[in-house]
């Protein structure tokens, strides 16, 4: 089973990505704040996780580098989501290592996948030869963590 991290302080946003994850079967964990994603991500096993550039406490790009530079996290799938203008946001995820981007306003079509492809480039970078096709597998009854 796949497992998402949701990190953005604006709920209203953090809802609507954990709904489309769910959806799309995904196990997902939300966070409002960047504080603490290391410790649920190594916790709850997960596998990507989708970040807001723009929180108050620190920036998703600079969470981004800090999670690309920790060695035990290398198999981690990084998205970062924004409601800016998506060639800037396109800079600043080849900047820190992204595997996507995916603007706010396209979040119901496009997280999903996005996903699904941060997933396969992580194995396909690790050498995993797992496939991804557990993702077509039906959500579990409740596949959202309380926050």
């Amino acid at each position: 089973m796949i497992r998402v991290l949701v990190i953005d302080d604006d709920e209203i946003a953090r809802e609507a990505m954990c709904n489309v994850l769910v959806r799309a079967g995904y196990v997902v964990s939300e966070l409002a704040t960047p504080i603490g994603a290391t410790s649920v991500i190594k916790r709850d096993g997960i596998s990507v996780v989708a970040l807001d550039i723009n929180m108050p406490t620190i920036n998703g790009d600079k969470l981004a580098k800090l999670l690309r530079e920790n060695a035990h996290l290398s198999n981690l799938g990084i998205i970062l989501v924004s409601g800016c203008d998506v060639e800037q946001l396109s800079a600043i995820g080849e900047k820190v290592g992204a595997d996507g981007i995916v603007s706010k306003s396209k979040l119901h079509v496009a997280l999903a996948p996005a996903v699904e492809r941060a997933v396969a480039a992580r194995a396909a970078k690790s050498g995993a030869t797992s496939s991804v096709t557990t993702l077509s597998a039906p959500p579990p009854a409740s596949s959202r963590r309380p926050r």
